[in-house]
């Protein structure tokens, strides 16, 4: 069986709209752009594993568990779980920064805002992403809390067309 490495030799850069500060680079290009395009069309792309039947959120090539090719794409639900979370402490002018920027004064967080990070476990999915939660309050947030995706409004096919997910409410 034929690891990835021996299928692309040379590392490939992704051109894109990256808010993470620097250049990203992978292996596959064509994974990334399939599951960007999904998110344009708000459908969330994942790898099956032929083996262990898991399913891979973001799509991957090579199954981590039982390391087969994952060439089959399946949509998953853009509904899922939370598994895990974690509250910023309040966000205050002058006390931090990120990627070299004070995020109130550039007006990314608002003064006393808190930030919540959530794991999620998409429905139909066998692996978590890792998004924000927004639409919550601290004191509301807990494992097991459903929640749905939340869409850019024009989506262009990037990663950032998946803003955050939001509770799932009645």
């Amino acid at each position: 069986m034929p690891y990835i490495k021996e299928e692309r030799k040379e590392t490939i850069s992704v051109e894109g709209d990256w808010d993470i500060g620097g250049s990203t680079t992978w292996k596959d290009s064509t994974l990334l752009q399939g599951y960007a395009q999904g998110l344009k069309e708000k459908r969330i792309i994942g790898s099956l594993c032929p083996g262990c039947g898991k399913v891979i959120v973001p799509p991957r090539n090579i199954c981590g568990r039982c390391h087969r090719k994952m060439d089959e794409k399946v949509v998953v639900s853009d509904i899922g779980t939370v598994t895990c979370f974690v509250i910023s402490a309040p966000f205050a002018k002058g006390k931090m920064q990120v990627l070299g920027m004070d995020p109130v004064e550039t007006g990314l967080v608002g003064e006393g805002e808190r930030v919540i990070s959530v794991y999620v476990k998409l429905d139909g999915a066998d692996s978590n992403i890792d998004t924000e939660l927004i639409g919550a309050k601290p004191e509301e947030v807990y494992v097991g809390m459903r929640v749905k995706a939340v869409w850019a409004k024009e989506r262009q096919g990037k990663l950032s067309d998946l803003e955050a997910v939001e509770p799932l409410r009645d």
